[in-house]
């Protein structure tokens, strides 16, 4: 099965861009029925139209369910959700649907029973569907609504943190770190869960404590992301969770042993109706977006406005704990970014080389200026020359098969071998200009012009 599956990944490498650009189109086309739904007369994009195929489950972070086998999910599986006239997709040749439902009260197209929880799967609209805005906009109301509840809330759990009765304290705690670092609330896991925990799933363990008020955080979070910070917190807050650290607890014991989520957001919704503790990321992510959008001037240019943005948006994803996962490309993504930097302050090294052949008492003017021209040793000048060599080699390649494979789909004539050839006639001129800069140390003035001009 491997050996198939190798094999299918080797030929689909060989296909050419034309080819690809095909299989991709007719791909698109067959997909164009299943892409959308029509909802109260409106076209409406369906977001998750696949079924998963058979597969090992993996999960996030250390599942205890990882590697299990998740089974195929057959037509007779699927139960459809369809206005009472709308026409009944066919089903694959030799199947039937499970079931076809026309109930108009829920939001899902399709559904079936997965193995691996035993839980249902669902076919809904798009993120960009109508159905999908106007519960986005719901949620952030609810968060607006808080706007005019949060002072109430804050001078109550403030108070509430000098309780005389231990579970006043612990929701007071709780309403503090979920206010203050955008903690979720947190709920129980089964053994068969992934151990990730959030406010009132804190134990032990979660939670260092140093004098005189710092804590720090260091547990896995939704997704089995790290949720690591140390911060400083109210000297209040600080000791009541000395307190809930106190013997006979050791790791492996709630912080929190009298405070569930359920607990707390009964607790919240005497303040505000529908209030949860979820509502607080949202209001705190919202309002410090707020915040930082107001803090930029309305002048510059566009690029400089995006920049502004996304830091603001950066500061509210540093707030949420959102983080990206690191791709299996980085390490060279990273590697690529250093050679270029490292090629750029050759190119303007060999400017400045450029200018002192011009004029070498400008040396003496400006030595401060030109303090950097011995900054890059022969090895080094020579691993970049080869660099951008092997570069300029590999491009004249990949635009030869480019080409010929365009002129092959489109019935012209092939480029000859003689092409290449002329093209990798000027990357070995290239080549001995920069042996020859290497060993005499002079620049080639027309050459270091050019390289400015293609930056």
């Amino acid at each position: 099965m491997f050996d198939y599956f190798q094999l299918q990944k080797d030929q689909k490498k060989q296909l050419t861009s034309q080819e690809k650009k095909q299989i991709r189109l007719e791909r698109e086309k067959f997909e164009e029925d299943y892409k959308f739904c029509e909802l109260d007369g409106r076209k409406e994009q369906v977001g998750n139209f696949k079924v998963e195929p058979p597969d090992l489950f993996r999960g996030r972070g250390a599942h205890p369910k990882t590697g299990k086998l998740k089974r195929r999910v057959n037509p007779e599986d699927i139960v459809l959700n369809l206005s009472k006239d709308a026409a009944v997709p066919p089903a694959p040749e030799g199947h039937k649907w499970g079931e076809i439902r026309h109930d108009n009260t829920v939001q899902w197209l399709a559904m079936w029973r997965e193995n691996i929880f035993n839980s249902f799967k669902y076919v809904r609209l798009a993120a960009n569907s109508s159905l999908k805005g106007q519960s986005d906009y719901k949620k952030f109301e609810k968060a607006r609504q808080l706007k005019s509840y949060i002072n109430a809330i804050r001078r109550d759990y403030t108070r509430n943190l000098k309780s005389k009765v231990m579970l006043e304290r612990q929701k007071a705690v709780a309403i503090y770190l979920i206010d203050v670092f955008a903690l979720r609330a947190g709920g129980e896991k089964s053994d068969d869960e992934a151990d990730t925990v959030g406010c009132c799933s804190l134990r032990y363990e979660h939670v260092t404590l140093k004098p005189p008020n710092t804590v720090i955080f260091d547990f896995l979070g939704k997704d089995s992301i790290r949720f690591y910070q140390e911060v400083e917190v109210d000297k209040q807050v600080f000791k009541n969770l000395t307190i809930f650290k106190r013997p006979p607890k050791q790791p492996g014991h709630q912080l929190f042993d009298r405070l569930d989520p359920s607990i707390l957001n009964k607790y919240l919704q005497n303040y505000m109706p529908g209030l949860t503790a979820k509502v607080f990321r949202t209001y705190n992510a919202s309002k410090t977006m707020q915040d930082q959008l107001d803090l930029i001037p309305n002048s510059g240019s566009v690029a400089e406005k995006l920049l502004k943005y996304n830091a603001a948006n950066r500061t509210v994803a540093i707030l949420c704990n959102h983080q990206r996962t690191v791709t299996k490309g980085h390490a060279q993504t990273v590697e690529k970014a250093n050679n270029r930097i490292q090629e750029l302050e050759w190119q303007k090294i060999r400017c400045k080389r450029a200018i002192l052949q011009l004029d070498k008492d400008l040396l003496k003017k400006e030595p401060k200026y030109f303090g950097e021209i011995g900054d890059l040793t022969k090895e080094d000048e020579a691993t970049i020359h080869k660099r951008i060599i092997d570069r300029e080699i590999e491009k004249y390649q990949r635009k030869f098969v480019r080409e010929n494979d365009k002129r092959k789909f489109e019935k012209e004539e092939l480029l000859p071998e003689s092409q290449l050839k002329e093209w990798l006639e000027k990357v070995d001129e290239k080549k001995e200009e920069f042996e020859k800069e290497l060993e005499s140390g002079e620049v080639e003035l027309k050459s270091a012009w050019n390289s400015v001009g293609k930056k």
